[in-house]
């Protein structure tokens, strides 16, 4: 494994094509970069008197199936260890979380918003 406080965009993108599986955090922007590469993942949500963003965005993304989630407050060494290993070690488990993480994507979103934006702008014109 390699350990990553902070990654580039770039670099964020060159390290998933290496990747077999993401641990992380929550927010909404990462959920779906990880969703789009079609990775298996642990997500380990900011604790929700923090961030119930976070927290809501982690249970959805897990009830997907592209996920696992481990709350903050459960998080071990131990824990987290033998969910990785549970992962890892099962090309089933990883391929039906690749294709729900794929599922959950929505890379044509920015686009429908643009055009959604448009057709407002537009409509104000006429």
């Amino acid at each position: 494994y390699k350990m990553f406080g902070f990654l580039s965009a770039s670099a964020l993108a060159m390290s998933a094509g290496c990747s077999r599986l993401v641990v992380t955090r929550a927010g909404s922007t990462l959920i779906f970069e990880i969703a789009g590469w079609g990775l298996p993942s642990i997500v380990i949500p900011i604790p929700e008197s923090v961030s119930r963003d976070q927290h809501r965005n982690a249970f959805n993304y897990a009830r997907s199936g592209a996920a696992t989630l481990i709350e903050e407050t459960n998080l071990s060494s131990h824990i987290l260890l033998s969910e990785i290993e549970r992962i890892m070690n099962s090309l089933d488990l990883q391929g039906k979380m690749s294709e729900s993480a794929r599922a959950f994507a929505r890379p044509d979103a920015g686009r429908k918003m643009a055009e959604g934006i448009l057709d407002l702008v537009l409509s104000h014109e006429r």
